[in-house]
Order: structure tokens, then sequence, then C-alpha cells
């Protein structure tokens, strides 16, 4: 999309606290901690720890990481949610999925030729399914990409975890967004030589991000399945070409992914936050698609051991990395 409004990327540069300190924090709707969509090692990482305001990432500090690619290049970000399943946001894609691929395992969006591994962890498209509530508006902004084949997993490719609520993740300071995305609004591309950029951001309670929009300049309504984050001086963010990127934060060892790079008003503005798409409100709908489509999916009789879910309802659990609760 070439909207202002659509895909932040890590950028900034603004100062100015604005109307966030000082303002009442709260909010965010208490729902019972459930399991993890993936249970068992998701969100693990071997690598201890510019999108705007950001810096060069390691190797394997986020495994989940992918590059969304069309036709070879990449477009968006995307995380790895199991073998054969990635999460990215619906309003990236345009074209069928033949043309499109996820790429894993690399630090920059555009490897050398003569790195073959960069092509042995580039996955194909199979199909490509956008919430049945994404109406090409900023809600409803997630899209599940089934890969053509099994990913292969090693310590610089791993999925990230996913939970039924981010109620308990209001107000963290300490989450972060990833992206090859441009890390200045106003200054074009990541340059060569393309590498992940990161950078701490904390998660903006509903109540105060709808306020900021409703300020002058820019008016927009906080509502549904959006989630803001960001810094209140600005400068720390997401931008064009970072959207699909996961937002992550860490609990008790394991990383959540608790958004989706979606929309922002330009990039790294002060009391503009990135809006992101609140994945615990797509849970159900990620649970459902991926457990029946693995139970369809022909290498499940060789991969997979059949168990049952909480709710008495089959589920297809990866007994390399999946584990029943």
């Amino acid at each position: 999309p070439s909207l202002e409004m659509w895909e932040p990327a890590v950028g900034g540069g603004s100062t100015g606290l604005g109307p966030w300190q000082g303002l009442e924090m709260g909010g965010g709707e208490a729902q019972p901690r459930v399991r993890l969509s993936v249970p068992g090692p998701c969100g693990q990482r071997s690598i201890s720890t510019r999108v705007v305001g950001g810096k060069d990432s390691e190797l394997g500090r986020w495994p989940w990481q992918g590059s969304l690619r069309l036709w070879g290049s990449h477009h968006c970000g995307a995380s790895l949610l199991n073998r054969r399943w990635a999460l990215t946001a619906a309003h990236c894609f345009e074209n069928d999925p033949f043309e499109w691929s996820v790429q894993f395992g690399e630090l920059s969006a555009s490897p050398s030729i003569w790195n073959l591994q960069a092509y042995y962890n580039r996955y194909g498209v199979e199909e490509i399914v956008l919430s049945p509530m994404y109406l090409g508006a900023s809600s409803y902004d997630i899209a599940l990409l089934k890969l053509s084949s099994s990913v292969t997993y090693n310590k610089y490719i791993q999925p990230i975890c996913v939970l039924t609520s981010s109620s308990e993740f209001q107000n963290r300071t300490d989450c972060w967004v990833t992206g090859w995305g441009d890390i200045q609004e106003d200054q074009g591309e990541l340059p060569s030589p393309y590498i992940l950029q990161e950078v701490q951001v904390g998660i903006i309670n509903t109540a105060i991000c709808n306020y900021l929009y409703t300020q002058p300049a820019f008016r927009y309504d906080i509502w549904g399945d959006m989630i803001c984050a960001g810094s209140p001086q600005g400068g720390k963010d997401a931008c064009f070409g970072d959207s699909g990127g996961p937002l992550a934060c860490e609990k008790k060892g394991l990383w959540i992914q608790v958004g989706i790079v979606s929309w922002g008003s330009g990039c790294g503005r002060p009391n503009r936050p990135g809006v992101y798409t609140n994945v615990s409100r797509h849970f159900n709908w990620i649970r459902t698609l991926l457990a029946r489509n693995v139970l369809e999916d022909e290498s499940c009789r060789f991969n997979c051991v059949h168990e049952l879910d909480h709710k008495g309802g089959p589920l297809c659990v990866d007994t390399g990395w999946w584990e029943s609760t």
C-alpha cells in the first residue's frame, strides 16, 4: 500500500514527551490465561540480545523473523508459527500465492547470490489465508501463510509463541519490533547490506493511544483488534517495509508475538505510536486453521502424533517441537 498510514518501519528521530506522561495507565480486557497455540519450545532463541531508531540485529536473535518476498524481493515481514505456517499482515497481498516466498534464518534482506543456504531457507507460499473479517481497511489486518514445504529448524530458525490474551503486556516497556523497512520516514530504504533492524518499544494502553490519535492533524479510532507500541518521544517505531513483522515480548524466558506491524501516522513521530494487529484477538482462528490443515497434511501421518486438546478436539502435534499441555 502506498498510503502514508500503512506499513510502519522502525524509524524516528523526533523529540517531545506529549500527553503520554502523567496519564493513568490501565485498561486491557482481562482474559483467562490458557495455553500457547504452539505449545512446547516455541519462542526460544540461542542468541541473547533500524527499524526507526533501531540498530543492526545479530543472526539468531529473532529466529522466527521471516522476509515475505514478492518475485524474490523483500516486500513485508513475517513470523514463523510452526513448520508449515507463518503469520503476516493481510494488507501485504495483492497477487496469487505462487509469486510469494518466505525467507528465514538470514540477517540480510538481500543475501549474496553465492549464499546457497539463504536459498535453501526460502520457502514457497502454497496458500494465503486472510482473516475473514479483513475488508481492506486497517482492522483485522492479519493473514496466515501455508508454506509449500516443511521448514527445517536450527538455531537460527525457530517458531514464536502466541497467547490467548495480551492484556498482561499492557504498558510493558521492554518489547521489540524487528524488520527490514525504512529507517527514517523521509530518508528512504534501509541501506546495503540490508541488515535486520531491531528496536525496543513500549506497549501503550489502548485508551491512551486513542487519546493520542484524536489530537489535531490526524484523527483515527483505535479499536477492535488494534494494539499500539512505541515511545512517547517518538524516534522508535516500525516504518514502510516492516509491515507483517512481529512485535514480541518476553515472558518467563519465552518470546510471545503480541502484535503484527500494521500501520501508523508516518514513522517515529512524537505521540503517534505504531499500530499493530493484536494477535491474541485472533488466537482461536489461528489455532483452528493450523490444527485443521495440519490434520489434512499428508506429512502429518509421519511427523505428528494426535492428541486431544483441552476442549476434546483433535490437534496434530509436531513431535519434534510441540508438546501437549
